[in-house]
């Protein structure tokens, strides 16, 4: 047998052992298929509320992927905030707009099946049109936070000093 004849066998005979290897460990863990109706689906508050989110896969306090819906209230405005991590999205329910700071043209009525790619550390607020809640699919590769803008520091040098004390003879 040639050299090169020798380095392919062995290149097959290491590939098929891979291939047998994880084969076994993904029968041995035995994937369960998971169903669940919408009314089914366990909502809890996030961030203490009023929008609430329920679960799919991942864990979003950990990351590192998650995906979840979330759901904010008819009515309801996130407010302006980011996160650290790029997301996707996709609405499933109701009318929302999604704003990113400073794109006029990112402000649009986002119905059902709308997409967007909101990436990390752009400021970008979420509004839910009108009296229906509005349901968002969200998945993102990293952990989940919400941060708000920094607020301004205070001016010290707008406040006038104070005066002086008179010195005593």
């Amino acid at each position: 047998m040639t050299k090169t004849m020798v380095k392919m066998m062995l290149g097959t005979t290491v590939l098929v052992g891979v291939a047998v290897v994880s084969y076994q460990a993904g029968a041995a863990k035995a994937k369960v298929a998971i169903v669940t109706a919408a009314p089914e689906i366990k909502w809890e508050p996030l961030a203490g509320g009023p929008m609430m989110h329920a679960k799919l896969w991942g864990d979003r306090d950990k990351g590192p992927e998650y995906a979840m819906l979330l759901k904010v209230p008819g009515g309801g405005d996130s407010g302006m905030h980011t996160h650290t991590a790029d997301y996707h999205a996709v609405a499933v329910q109701g009318t929302w707009v999604h704003t990113v700071e400073g794109d006029p043209a990112s402000v649009k009525d986002l119905g059902p099946g709308s997409y967007v790619f909101q990436p990390g550390k752009q400021m970008h607020s979420d509004m839910c049109k009108g009296k229906q809640d509005c349901i968002i699919f969200v998945h993102q590769h990293g952990k989940g936070d919400f941060i708000q803008p920094k607020k301004p520091a205070a001016d010290k040098a707008a406040a006038p000093a104070a005066p002086a004390a008179p010195a005593k003879k």
